[in-house]
């Protein structure tokens, strides 16, 4: 489940949106997202077209993050905004057929940040052994 400006529509969390923009000097949006445990994929590959700092709040979520695909592959596509729309990154083929490597890959748990820098594909799951509770966290992109 996916809660888009929850920053701007639930009270407790328009403190942190609005300190993330006290503290970056930048405008955000906070979105939260509420994932089952057991999903083997909670987010398909894509990028951002801003940069997107995670807060793990609660459970634990698994998260790969890779390079951007090379962008002669595919030279019509909007590189912030790839795995949108008509677009499509399968992860079974993503690192052979768009030249991108996996960069990070890992396991927040509550209290743990991340950061993904613009147009840097990334995909989470709760699939993971050990994942067994619901995960939330929230995501500040930040328009760099």
């Amino acid at each position: 489940v996916v809660f888009n400006s929850a920053g701007a529509h639930i009270p407790k969390l328009a403190g942190a949106s609005l300190a993330c923009v006290d503290a970056t000097a930048l405008p955000n949006a906070l979105n939260m997202y509420v994932t089952a445990p057991g999903k083997r994929t909670s987010a398909p590959p894509h990028t951002d077209k801003q940069d997107v700092l995670v807060v793990q709040t609660s459970g634990k979520k698994h998260w790969r993050v890779y390079s951007p695909p090379i962008p002669s592959i595919k030279p019509s596509a909007d590189m912030f905004a790839r795995g949108k729309g008509d677009d499509n990154l399968p992860l079974f083929s993503f690192e052979k057929d768009f030249g991108s490597e996996l960069l990070l890959e890992t396991t927040l748990e509550a209290g743990d940040a991340l950061f993904v820098p613009a147009a840097f594909p990334h995909t989470t799951d709760t699939a993971e052994e050990g994942l067994e509770e619901t995960s939330i966290h929230l995501t500040f992109g930040v328009d760099t």
